[in-house]
């Protein structure tokens, strides 16, 4: 007989009925306020068909944005009663839940995150934090990336950046630090097979104005020059970014306050498990 017959299906629903009647009453009331259920009778099982409907029964899903003002938008497009909003520092992260628990149990898969990607610039300085160079690595690098440097004035640093590169075949004798916070070298120069004496000046701490995050506000952070006399006069010179954490830090926190402002919504500073 074919499947379709409506016999089949009615003998099926009295098979799950027989099914039903051998379980005890007091089971099945147990089941009824503990969770929802279906019984399904031997050999038969039940499959959702929620893509079939002109729309999902809820929503669900998790929207990854790339900037701070996306992540707002979105935010305040779906917030609700349950929504919650959670932030870590390392990595810097944002997430929204908006079926959290905050309203009651809630299924906690829809949600919204911004990851906060560094910028190009951060990368760039914090990767060439503490690497020691040649002068003429450093003096380039420092010309490639000058637009970076709030202070001293670009013109005071390139000029820094083209006398390093100038001088690579000197020998280094000594360095002093001025009253100013520079530090003056003394070198030696082979001139038409006559030594002379010559000196430059080096600031010893220079300022970068550069976004933690990518599309972000510039932050102000300070590097400290560092150099090294080697034996023979060689000339071995880095900076060292002052704490880039702490820049870091006080970036997300900056970020949370401007979230929080926009949104209405108070930031947990964690993460949904």
């Amino acid at each position: 007989m074919s499947n379709d017959n409506p016999l089949n299906n009615t003998q099926a629903a009295l098979d799950a009925g027989a099914g039903l009647s051998a379980m005890k009453a007091a089971e099945l009331d147990n089941l009824k306020n503990a969770y929802p259920y279906v019984l399904v009778p031997e050999g038969y099982r039940y499959e959702g068909k929620e893509e079939i409907l002109a729309a999902p029964l809820r929503k669900r899903g998790v929207t990854t944005l790339h900037d701070a003002v996306s992540f707002i938008a979105v935010v305040n497009d779906q917030k609700g009663d349950a929504t919650r909003l959670y932030s870590t520092i390392n990595p810097p992260t944002f997430q929204a839940i908006f079926n959290d628990h905050a309203a009651g149990a809630g299924w906690r898969d829809h949600a919204a995150r911004y990851n906060a990607p560094l910028s190009p610039e951060w990368k760039t300085w914090n990767g060439m934090t503490g690497r020691h160079q040649n002068q003429t690595d450093f003096a380039q690098f420092i010309e490639t990336n000058l637009p970076d440097i709030a202070e001293p004035v670009g013109a005071v640093v390139l000029e820094v950046a083209r006398t390093l590169e100038a001088k690579k075949k000197v020998n280094f004798a000594s360095s002093v630090r001025l009253s100013d916070g520079s530090t003056q070298f003394t070198y030696e120069e082979d001139v038409q097979g006559s030594a002379q004496k010559g000196q430059m000046q080096v600031p010893e701490v220079f300022v970068l104005a550069i976004p933690v995050f990518e599309n972000g506000e510039l932050w102000k952070v300070e590097a400290q020059l560092r150099y090294r006399i080697a034996d023979g006069g060689k000339l071995t010179i880095w900076y060292e970014l002052v704490r880039p954490h702490k820049v870091i830090e006080a970036a997300v926190k900056e970020l949370r306050a401007t979230i929080a402002a926009e949104t209405g919504l108070p930031i947990l500073v964690g993460a949904p498990s």
